[in-house]
């Protein structure tokens, strides 16, 4: 069996910081960079399939929906890969007691 990885050229790279007590921080409507290559009418049209996180406290995420499953993300996991699934929306929560310095690598691996 043979498996092919097709690699696009494009990526989005966002950083920012995000406050204690914050719960479900909307990327899409909060950061205006996300989703600015990817996505119908975007230079690559279809969502980016992988994200990498980088981050300095522990957060949790939830992918494409605040009623999905929340995924705990402490800063010894750093950098976090998820890939296989594809990404519209991510939802980022800080419980940490302090301010988490977050960095998010989306690509569109195939």
């Amino acid at each position: 069996m043979q498996t092919n990885t097709k690699i696009s050229p494009y990526y989005e790279s966002i950083e920012f910081n995000l406050a204690t007590a914050t719960t479900d921080y909307d990327l899409a409507a909060q950061q205006s960079g996300f989703l600015s290559v990817f996505g119908p009418g975007n230079t690559h049209e279809v969502f980016p399939t992988q994200v990498q996180i980088r981050t300095d406290q522990t957060i949790s995420i939830k992918l494409n929906s605040t009623s999905n499953q929340s995924i705990t993300i402490a800063a010894t996991d750093s950098p976090f890969t998820i890939k296989g699934i594809e990404i519209v929306n991510l939802f980022i929560s800080n419980a940490s007691g302090s301010t988490a310095a977050i960095k998010l690598f989306f690509q569109d691996v195939e």
